[in-house]
C-alpha cells in the first residue's frame, strides 16, 4: 500500500495547531479516488483537533492538481507529497444539522446553476442526471436567445433524462419582473399536481445572469413559497480563464456582474483543474476568496463532481445559519489563503485593536469589541501570489460585531432590518449577512439572513441552558461603511433582562392545595386566563409581584401565550388595535415588544380611520392575524416616528372588498375590481370644524397587457379620489402599504386628481394578489400634508 506525505501548498499560511500535518504520511488504498484521499486527509485534520476543506490536492513533482474523480495512484506514487490547497481553521468544522427526509406536500428545495460561460454549468448538470437514478429533477433551462434549445440536442443531452424540462426564451432569467421564471415553476407545480413528485428543481442561468432576483422570487412569491424553496446557489469557475474574463472587464458593469456571482454562492465548483498548473490554481482559489470568504470551494473535471456536493445544501435553513453564523469568528476565519485568515481569533474587550492574525490578504474574523477597527478586508496585501491582483481585493470584504450578554427587541431589529435593506449606495453594497441574536422576551434565538435586500429574519432553535446568549451578526459586501452600519445598529443592544427571582412560590399554604403560581404558568393555565384581558390589564396584574412579573414578562411567557393564542378558532384574530386605544398583543408579541410597538405608535401621531359597522360604531379595530401583520405595523410606527413634520396628517386605514367580489375577480381572467369607497375626515389644524374636509378613495385594479409577458395576468392598480374639488385645501398624499409581504409606495402629487393611475403593475402570483385572495382588504398609511405649507418628506428612499 503506497504511502503518502501530507503538507500544505505553499501560498497558505497554516495555524500552529495544524503544523502537525506536515510530513505525516497517510497509506493510500489502491481503490480511493483522489476525492476519497482529500477525504482521509480531513478526517485525520479532524483527529488532531483542526479543521480542513480541501480544494485541491496538489503532486509539486507533477506541478499540477489531481482531478478529484480519477484513480489516487494515477497521480501519486509511494513517497510522494500530497500538498491540500484549501481552507484551514482552529478547530473541527461543525458538522451539518441532521435533516429529515423530506415528507409528501414539503416545499421542493431548488438549486441555481450559475457561472460564466463556458464555466461548465450543463456538462455540470449533464453528468449529474446521468450517473445517478435515486432522485428526480425539473430543469428550468435557461436559452439566451430569439431560438430555443433545438429538440435534438435536448434529446442527445441528459437534459432528457430530468423529469421536466422548462425551456426559458429569448432574456435572460434575472430581469426585473419575474413573469417567466414564475411561469415556468407554476408548469412544474401542475405536473407536481398529476402524479409526478420531485427531489429537487435545478435552475441553468445564462453566463451574465445575477442570482439574486432569482432568489428574491422565491423567497417573496407565497403562491411559488408553498411548493418550492431555495437550497442554495452554486457558482462555477473556469480555472484556466476567469482570471482573463475579471480582468477583461475590470471596472464596468459586467465586472459587477462577474463578482456578484462568485460572491453570493452558496458553493463554488473550480472546474477544469486540469487545464493549468499548481501555481496557477493557487492564484484563482486567492482570487475567490477575496471574493467570497466562506463558501466552500471544490474542485472539479470536466464536470464529474459527486451529486451530494450539488443537492441539499440547506444554505437557506435556519440550523445552517445559526451554525455558520456562530462558528464565524474566534479562530480566525475559514478561508485558507485570501478572504478569512487563520489567525488566533480570540474574544476581545472594547479596548480590543485586533482581530487575530488575518492569513493571505484575510482579516482573520475573532469576536470583537466596539472600538475594534480591523476591517477583516479581504485582499492580497500578505499573499504570495501576486501576479493577478485587483482593486476588489480591498473593496470587497466583511466585518462582523459580536457582543455576549446583550440582546435586541424584536420590533427594533426589524426595523433595522428595513434599512439594511435599502442601504445608501454611499454606505456600500452588501452582499450577504448572516446573525444570531438574542431576542428580549423569547428563549429563542432571532435568526437574520439577507442576500442583497432581500432579507429573513425568523425564530430558530432555543437558546441551551448553558449557552451564552447574546448577538454575532456577520456583514460580506463591497466598500461597506463599518462606521455607518455600527452606528444604525449599535443603538439596539441592550443588556439581558434577567428574572427578578429564580422561582415562583405558593401564595400560601392552603392556596388550592398547594399548588404553586409556576406550575399554573408551566401549565398555561395563567396564560389561557390571561388572554382574555387586554393588554393593559395584563400588565396591572404582572405589577402584583415578582414571580407574577417574571411569568408575564419573562422570557418563558411568549410561548405560553402563544400557545393559548392557537387555541383560538382559525377565524379569530390573535391581536387588535382598537380607536379608543386598547391593544390586545400579548398573544403575539412579547411584553418588551408591545412597549415598544405602543411607543413608536404615539410618536408617529398616528390617526386609525377605519370602516364602521354595527358592532364598532367609531371604527373597526386593527386586526392582526399573525405575527408578521403586528411587525410590519409595529415597523412602520417606527420608521414614522423618525419623520418630524407636524403639518403631515397620517390615517391607517383599510380598502375592503366583499368576499364574493374578490372570489369572481380571480375566477373570471381579464376582469377588473375596484375596492369599497373609503372616507377619511381631515380636521382643520385651527380647530375650525367647518374647514374639515371628507375625502373619499377607492382601489381599483385594471387588466392590462404586456407583449413582453405573454400569458402573464396583470393588473395596474389605480387610485380613484373623491370630494377632492369641495375641500378646502389641495393636498399631498403618499400612499404606504403595511404588509408584512410587500411594500407599494404610491405618491399623489394633488389629491384632486379624480383617478390617479399608479405605476403598480401586480401579476397574479404578486404577494399582494396572494394577499387579497386569503383577506380581501389592503391596509395603507396614508400621510396627507396640505400643497401651501411645503413639500411632503419622505419616510424612505423608495417614496421619495
Amino acid at each position: 500500500m503506497a504511502q503518502v506525505l501530507l503538507g500544505f501548498h505553499p501560498s497558505l499560511q497554516i495555524p500552529d495547531g495544524a503544523q502537525a500535518l506536515v510530513g505525516a504520511a497517510i497509506a493510500m488504498e489502491a481503490a480511493w479516488t483522489v476525492a476519497q484521499l482529500a477525504a482521509a486527509v480531513e478526517r485525520i485534520a479532524a483527529a488532531r483537533g483542526f479543521g480542513l476543506r480541501t480544494t485541491a490536492l496538489v503532486n509539486p513533482a507533477r506541478g499540477a492538481a489531481a482531478p478529484p474523480h480519477e484513480p489516487a495512484h494515477s497521480h501519486f506514487r509511494d513517497g510522494d507529497k500530497a500538498l491540500v490547497l484549501g481552507d484551514v481553521q482552529h478547530g473541527p468544522w461543525p458538522a451539518p444539522p441532521q435533516r429529515p427526509p423530506a415528507t409528501l406536500g414539503a416545499p421542493v428545495p431548488v438549486t441555481i446553476f450559475t457561472g460564466f460561460l463556458g464555466a461548465g454549468k450543463t456538462t455540470v448538470l449533464n453528468h449529474l442526471l446521468r450517473h445517478q437514478q435515486d432522485k428526480k429533477f425539473a430543469v428550468i433551462e435557461n436559452e439566451f436567445g430569439a431560438v430555443p434549445i433545438d429538440n435534438e440536442l435536448l434529446q442527445n443531452s441528459a437534459l432528457g433524462m430530468a423529469e421536466q424540462v422548462v425551456v426559458m426564451e429569448n432574456g435572460c432569467m434575472c430581469c426585473t419582473v419575474r413573469g417567466d421564471l414564475l411561469g415556468a415553476f407554476d408548469s412544474i407545480r401542475k405536473q407536481m399536481e398529476k402524479g409526478s413528485p420531485l427531489d429537487a428543481v435545478l435552475i441553468e442561468t445564462t453566463g451574465m445572469a445575477d442570482p439574486v432576483p432569482i432568489v428574491r422570487t422565491l423567497r417573496q412569491t407565497p403562491d411559488i413559497a408553498k411548493y418550492f424553496k431555495i437550497d442554495g446557489t452554486i457558482t462555477l469557475v473556469d480555472t484556466k480563464t476567469i482570471m482573463n474574463r475579471l480582468a477583461e472587464c475590470e471596472g464596468g458593469k459586467d465586472d459587477q456582474e462577474r463578482h456578484k456571482q462568485i460572491a453570493f454562492a452558496d458553493k463554488i465548483l473550480l472546474n477544469k483543474l486540469d487545464l493549468v498548473d499548481q501555481q496557477q490554481v493557487a492564484e484563482v482559489y486567492s482570487r475567490i476568496r477575496s471574493y467570497n470568504a466562506t463558501a466552500p470551494i471544490v474542485g472539479s473535471v470536466k464536470g464529474v463532481v459527486n451529486s451530494a456536493e450539488l443537492t441539499n445544501l440547506g444554505a437557506f435553513d435556519l440550523e445552517t445559519i445559526a451554525l455558520e453564523t456562530e462558528g464565524h469568528g474566534g479562530h480566525g476565519g475559514h478561508g485558507g489563503h485570501g478572504g478569512h485568515g487563520h489567525g488566533d481569533g480570540h474574544e476581545c474587550g472594547d479596548d480590543c485593536d485586533g482581530h487575530g492574525h488575518g492569513g493571505h490578504g484575510g482579516g482573520g474574523h475573532g469576536d470583537c469589541g466596539e472600538d475594534c477597527q480591523e476591517d477583516h478586508g479581504s485582499g492580497h496585501a500578505h499573499g504570495h501570489v501576486h501576479g493577478h491582483g485587483s482593486r476588489h481585493d480591498s473593496e470587497i470584504g466583511s466585518f462582523s460585531i459580536v457582543r455576549p450578554n446583550c440582546e435586541v427587541e424584536p420590533l427594533a431589529f426589524a426595523r433595522w432590518v428595513r434599512i439594511i435593506a435599502t442601504l445608501p449606495e454611499e454606505q456600500g453594497k452588501l452582499y450577504r449577512s448572516k446573525g444570531v441574536l438574542a431576542a428580549a422576551g423569547t428563549t429563542a434565538k432571532l435568526i437574520f439572513h439577507a442576500v442583497a435586500d432581500v432579507t429573513e429574519t425568523s425564530e430558530g432553535p432555543h437558546w441551551g441552558d448553558h449557552e451564552q446568549r447574546g448577538c454575532k451578526i456577520v456583514f460580506i459586501g463591497k466598500k461597506l461603511d463599518r462606521k455607518a452600519i455600527e452606528a444604525r445598529f449599535m443603538p439596539l443592544l441592550q443588556p439581558l433582562q434577567e428574572k427578578l427571582r429564580p422561582s415562583l412560590r405558593p401564595l400560601s399554604p392552603t392556596f388550592s392545595k398547594g399548588i404553586k403560581f409556576e406550575v399554573l404558568a408551566q401549565r398555561g393555565v395563567l396564560h389561557h386566563a390571561l388572554l382574555g384581558l387586554w393588554t393593559k390589564d395584563v400588565l396591572r396584574v404582572a405589577q402584583a409581584s415578582a414571580g407574577l412579573r417574571d411569568a408575564i414578562c419573562g422570557v418563558d411567557a411568549r410561548p405560553c401565550f402563544q400557545a393559548a393564542a392557537a387555541a383560538l378558532a382559525p377565524s379569530e384574530p390573535r391581536g387588535l388595535q382598537t380607536v379608543e386605544g386598547n391593544l390586545w398583543l400579548h398573544g403575539l408579541l412579547p411584553v418588551a415588544s408591545i412597549k415598544k410597538y405602543a411607543q413608536a405608535w404615539k410618536a408617529a401621531r398616528v390617526n386609525l380611520a377605519t370602516r364602521c359597522s354595527g358592532d364598532y360604531m367609531w371604527g373597526e379595530p386593527l386586526r392582526f392575524d399573525h405575527y408578521g401583520d403586528v411587525e410590519a405595523a409595529g415597523v412602520m410606527w417606527l420608521e414614522l416616528a423618525e419623520v418630524t413634520d407636524n403639518s403631515t396628517v397620517n390615517f391607517v386605514t383599510e380598502f375592503h372588498w366583499r368576499p364574493e367580489t374578490m372570489k369572481s375577480f380571480f375566477e373570471v381572467p381579464g376582469s377588473a375590481t375596484n375596492s369599497a369607497l373609503l372616507k377619511i375626515t381631515v380636521e382643520d389644524q385651527n380647530g375650525n370644524s367647518e374647514d374639515d374636509d371628507d375625502l373619499r378613495f377607492r382601489v381599483n385594479l385594471n387588466p392590462e397587457e404586456s407583449e413582453d409577458q405573454p400569458g402573464m395576468h396583470l393588473h395596474r392598480m389605480s387610485l380613484q379620489l373623491v370630494g377632492g374639488k369641495t375641500s378646502s385645501h389641495v393636498y399631498q398624499i403618499f400612499f404606504h402599504t403595511v404588509d408584512p409581504d410587500y411594500q407599494v409606495h404610491i405618491n399623489v402629487p394633488d389629491h384632486r386628481t379624480p383617478i390617479f393611475p399608479t405605476k403598480e403593475v401586480f401579476h397574479q402570483w404578486h404577494p399582494l394578489m396572494n394577499g387579497l385572495r386569503n383577506r380581501p382588504r389592503l391596509r395603507f398609511l396614508l400621510r396627507l400634508k396640505p400643497s401651501d405649507s411645503g413639500p411632503l418628506d419622505a419616510m424612505c428612499g423608495c417614496c421619495g
